[in-house]
């Protein structure tokens, strides 16, 4: 019965002029942002009702019949305790943008000294290391979901854009293999290229081989983790989500974030991990292009440079469950930090050698000091330096 009136309310608000005119507006290049903006346009008019609707409070508005910033901190009193600080503040977002399309200004300086906004407050998310993406994988015995994971966990491309992956869009005949990311679900709205780990590869080619192992037909428009016939990448991110939510409590990350349902570690955990490695390995310049953030634009290398970049400087930091390649990693590290206690000892040998040599040398000056003295005893009054001098 609930989500029915919610529906309801939904179409009724969708359908009033102004705001259909307001979301052609706003929300031409993001069906994300439609849905965003008319979920809180739905809050506004309920809050408006039953006096006004969000269509016919914009005259009493224009008209200077209503205060604009009584209405703006009436509907902020409304919302506060029943929803997230974070909410809280799009949804008047929402409403001062609705009320600007439409000719109602509102005047910063008087929006500052009338409407107090509540603070967002912050906190670091948690982080993640390669061993708590193994124990996550090692718990995962659903073979599209592993995949994914990894591929995220290879590449740090964000939840939608490694769903909105095709078959098309991967080129296996490379080493590390290239991965196209649309722009249509990039979050920029720029297309990029990524490469994903050799670990990563196999497990993709396997997931893809079982996926087709019936004789179902092989398109390369169809999504890689896509199945029946999902088209659209952000109707399986709920699934994939739900799936992912259940292993984190097998694999003992359960834990929940304060005030929330949601877990601490999320598939996003996946991509700060990504950006921390490559920058720690490579420099951050790399990493910001790797993971589609603004770089400088003096930042420029071919294609193969970097490939081979991520091949030798980061991939075997971003393999998680090919254990030969974690072998080979571990002796290296072994074999430099042997080389690096090498260095230590020889430089703690050349100190003591250092040390000892200063020492004799001073007791030789001052035996030799001592015998002018013994010899001369008006020696006893000249300052040390002078003596010292002499003996040289």
């Amino acid at each position: 019965m609930n989500i029915r009136v919610c529906m309801s309310n939904r179409t009724e608000v969708e359908i009033l002029t102004p705001v259909k005119e307001f979301l052609d507006s706003k929300c031409i290049n993001s069906q994300d942002s439609y849905k965003t903006y008319l979920s809180g346009l739905v809050k506004i008019n309920d809050f408006l009702s039953p006096k006004y609707t969000a269509e016919s409070i914009l005259k009493p508005l224009q008209q200077g019949e209503e205060d604009v910033y009584r209405i703006l901190g009436g509907f902020l009193k409304s919302q506060s305790g029943q929803l997230s600080i974070k909410s809280i503040r799009l949804n008047l977002a929402i409403m001062k943008s609705y009320f600007g399309y439409h000719d109602i200004d509102i005047v910063p300086l008087k929006f500052k000294k009338k409407i107090t906004l509540p603070k967002l407050c912050r906190e670091d998310e948690a982080a993640i290391d390669a061993s708590d993406v193994r124990k996550i994988l090692l718990a995962c015995n659903n073979r599209r979901l592993k995949s994914y994971c990894l591929v995220l966990a290879s590449c740090g491309c964000r939840a939608v854009e490694g769903l909105s992956i095709r078959n098309k869009d991967i080129d296996f005949n490379l080493s590390p293999a290239k991965i196209h990311l649309r722009k249509e679900f990039t979050k920029t709205r720029v297309a990029r290229d990524i490469y994903v780990s050799n670990e990563a590869t196999g497990y993709l080619k396997d997931w893809i081989d079982w996926k087709y192992r019936n004789g179902r037909q092989r398109n390369d428009s169809d999504l890689v983790f896509g199945v029946g016939q999902s088209e659209n990448p952000r109707e399986l991110y709920t699934e994939i989500c739900e799936a992912f939510g259940k292993i984190l409590d097998l694999a003992g990350f359960s834990e929940r974030k304060d005030d929330s349902i949601r877990h601490k570690v999320t598939l996003h955990s996946f991509r700060r991990l990504v950006k921390t490695v490559i920058s720690d390995q490579v420099n951050q310049d790399y990493s910001e292009w790797f993971l589609g953030h603004t770089k400088s634009s003096y930042w420029t290398k071919k294609e193969p440079a970097k490939r081979e970049i991520y091949a030798t400087k980061c991939m075997k930091y971003l393999t998680f469950l090919d254990y030969t390649t974690l072998e080979v990693t571990g002796k290296n590290i072994e074999a430099k930090l042997q080389e690096k206690d090498s260095e230590m000892q020889a430089i703690k040998t050349k100190y003591e050698q250092d040390m000892k040599a200063m020492r004799e040398d001073m007791n030789q000056q001052f035996n030799h000091i001592m015998s002018m003295i013994q010899e001369n005893p008006k020696l006893a009054q000249v300052k040390p330096e002078v003596l010292t001098r002499r003996a040289a």
